[in-house]
């Protein structure tokens, strides 16, 4: 058990004692900070290894859990390149983020070719009690179901068009759910989704399609706890500070936490200039975090890539001059930009506030 402020007070026997024990308190209650890596540069980069064991409280493998890299023989499992990255982060005494049990992309050629529902169901079932249980105690939370809305939902179809939505529809969800609950009942469940943040009608849909997907898991006594929010921030749009506020509240009233899982800046239209880039990128940054704090506090804070020197984002969104993506908290030199400093500045916004 954590020792609580009157516990510390009760034994100080001085101002400065007293004081001692508040900012150890404060330092504790500030939003934990984290990282996804990959293997490959886990492996290369010791100056990588250095920075996530110096800065981060949570570790998400980024690939190394999903479909293709387990399952790619139908018959066994591989979790040689997670437990690396899982050893490193107990080793470091870093929580480990879980991503992702249930994803329509990233798997192996036999899972794409799944068709009927009852070995559909059974392949999940197998997949989520194994690599669950394989972590159990290990892994403190799970996204569960990984952009499982569709990109333009409607209320007539809510659902990404997948392997798993064809064969089995929203059963995907509960079964995957509730094999996980009942794998490792201690562990974080979470629904992972992107484009929460924008002000559209399409971003606004998605927002109650993730609502009404928490409040099914709900009626049917299926455990959630979190939603995650990507956060791949577009670095030209602004944030509709009041939706993503409103939306982190109500699930707060549902009884649901949140959790930041995949921040960065998408800043392929914003100017060359790596100076004016930093700068709007840690704007956009501390204004979706200011928002979604003020809805409630974050579980974790955590960036898909911790360095410039390695992001999806220069081979996705490309720009039209030569200039690099600049889209995380270190530069490809490792020093620190604005949106660490903004990153570092939301963590402290939170101190106090109740967490679902």
């Amino acid at each position: 058990m954590r020792p609580t402020r009157r516990g510390f007070l009760a034994g100080a026997t001085a101002s400065l004692a007293a004081a001692q024990a508040a900012g150890a308190l404060a330092a504790r209650e500030l939003i934990p900070f984290g990282s996804a890596v990959m293997i490959s540069d886990f492996r290369s980069d010791a100056k990588l290894r250095a920075q996530l064991a110096k800065l981060c409280d949570v570790i998400t493998p980024m690939n190394e859990l999903k479909w293709d890299w387990v399952r790619q023989n139908r018959s066994g499992f591989a979790f040689e390149n997670a437990d690396e990255i899982v050893a490193f982060a107990r080793k470091n005494g870093k929580a480990v983020h879980g991503h992702a049990l249930l994803w329509g992309d990233a798997l192996p050629a036999w899972a794409k070719e799944l068709r009927d529902p009852k070995e559909t169901e059974r392949e999940l079932v197998r997949h989520v009690e194994a690599v669950v249980g394989k972590y159990a105690g290990q892994i403190a939370s799970w996204d569960v179901v990984n952009e499982v809305i569709a990109h333009e939902p409607t209320p007539a179809s809510p659902w990404r068009d997948t392997v798993w939505h064809r064969a089995l529809g929203p059963r995907l969800v509960d079964i995957a759910f509730a094999t996980a609950a009942r794998t490792d009942p201690a562990a974080r469940l979470v629904i992972n989704d992107y484009d929460f943040e924008n002000d559209d009608a399409r971003t606004a849909e998605r927002r109650r399609q993730v609502l009404a997907l928490v409040r099914r898991l709900q009626d049917l006594k299926i455990p959630v706890h979190e939603v995650g929010f990507q956060a791949h921030l577009y670095a030209e749009k602004a944030i509709d500070r009041r939706a993503v506020t409103a939306l982190a509240r109500e699930l707060g009233r549902l009884g649901v936490g949140v959790r930041v899982t995949e921040l960065d800046v998408i800043d392929w239209k914003l100017p060359a200039d790596p100076r004016e880039r930093d700068r709007l990128a840690a704007e956009v940054v501390t204004a979706f975090l200011g928002a979604l704090i003020e809805g409630q506090r974050p579980q974790a804070i955590i960036t898909w890539g911790l360095t410039d020197r390695s992001t999806w984002i220069n081979e996705v969104f490309k720009r039209n001059d030569s200039a690099r993506a600049r889209p995380l908290p270190l530069d490809a030199d490792y020093r620190p930009k604005p949106m660490m400093a903004a990153i570092e500045a939301a963590r402290r916004l939170s101190e106090g506030r109740r967490v679902p």
